[in-house]
């Protein structure tokens, strides 16, 4: 079971950004962020800042489905970089405003 270090919900509107922040410990082999809003009408996407890279922006389809989700997992056999993993939501292509929920845990 991996340890959850940051979850959370909020919305976002067209252009807006939004920072969650996640503290990694050494030995962990995998970080998995799941951003939901479950509307596929409005785009967000998901962009993993870890302390040696980037990786993203993921976008709905990333996950191989157009279903409001982006549920991603970034690893490495030798460990992923510990420290501080910052992650950005961002409104891509919203009406409005769109509410979402984030979680972010490794193992």
């Amino acid at each position: 079971m991996p340890d959850i270090f940051r979850s959370g919900s909020s919305s976002v509107s067209q252009g807006q950004t939004k920072w969650y922040s996640t503290s990694v410990p050494t030995g962990k082999t995998a970080f998995y962020a799941d951003l939901n809003w479950g509307d596929s009408s409005d785009s967000l996407a998901l962009t993993v800042v870890a302390p040696d890279r980037t990786f993203g922006p993921y976008y709905d389809s990333a996950d191989g489905r157009t279903d409001g989700r982006i549920d991603i997992k970034i690893s490495k056999s030798g460990g992923i970089s510990s420290g501080t993993w910052r992650s950005k939501v961002y409104g891509y292509s919203v009406n409005g405003g769109q509410s979402y929920t984030y979680s972010a845990s490794a193992r």
